[in-house]
């Protein structure tokens, strides 16, 4: 009795002491959270995005353009992540002369004005950027004239004085490139474009012959048209500012 009397009060005791005891349960661990940082902004594992800063619109000209006689003015905008549309308006002024051969003797040319306009959809393929940033591919189509005017002096200056001769290029490119931007948001774009153009050149002179009725030469107008396709390459250096 004496036995069971002291088992039963060494248990009591026990359960006494284990409950003042105080129970914690382990502080539930808050799942971590690890900020990616992109181009377009910081996302986090989630995979919630935050809010998109790549850039979206870019006007610049292109140098190359401008050594060869064509003052574009050029301007890009993403309408998707990987996809551009650019624009292209400018004139052209003739110094470099045209790829003519005029054999008219005293039929001498001038630099005159003309136009150049060019469109292209761009995409950019790469993983780290989107559209209008890094390497891209796309087509371009394009209308380039070249013009020169007639400068001559003396016999049929009147008939030819006035005209133009002229070579218009239209056509379409695959074009490849890659665009940077600096601080500042200045971008630099290089590109290099090959495809088909179909040329059309026009020039004039003057022929004279001897009238030995009259005893004096006469002068008559001659003009050549040519139209031809060719391959087509383009070097592109560009310079602007974009946001």
């Amino acid at each position: 009795m004496r036995k069971n009397f002291i088992l039963i009060s060494a248990l009591f005791f026990s359960i006494l002491n284990y409950a003042q005891v105080k129970t914690t349960t382990p502080a539930k661990e808050e799942p971590s959270r690890i900020k990616v940082y992109t181009p377009g902004g910081i996302s986090s594992s989630s995979g919630k995005s935050s809010k998109d800063n790549s850039y979206k619109w870019a006007v610049k000209t292109d140098v190359f353009g401008i050594a060869s006689g064509e003052f574009p003015l050029i301007g890009e905008y993403r309408f998707a992540p990987k996809f551009s549309v650019e624009a292209s308006a400018g004139v052209t002024y003739a110094y470099i002369p045209n790829d003519f051969t005029l054999d008219g003797g005293d039929t001498n040319t001038k630099a005159a004005m003309g136009t150049a306009f060019r469109a292209a959809v761009k995409f950019y393929p790469s993983a780290d950027y989107d559209a209008i940033e890094g390497w891209n591919f796309g087509i371009q189509v394009f209308s380039k004239t070249m013009n020169r005017d007639y400068d001559v002096t003396g016999d049929g200056a009147n008939l030819i004085n006035g005209l133009k001769d002229s070579k218009s290029k239209t056509g379409i490119s695959l074009i490849i490139g890659k665009q940077i931007f600096e601080d500042s948001n200045v971008t630099f774009e290089s590109f290099f474009g090959i495809g088909f153009a179909s040329i059309k050149t026009e020039t004039s002179k003057i022929e004279s012959s001897y009238n030995n009725s009259t005893s004096s030469y006469d002068s008559k107008l001659l003009t050549t048209s040519l139209t031809e396709s060719k391959p087509n390459f383009q070097l592109g250096l560009r310079i602007g500012f974009g946001n």
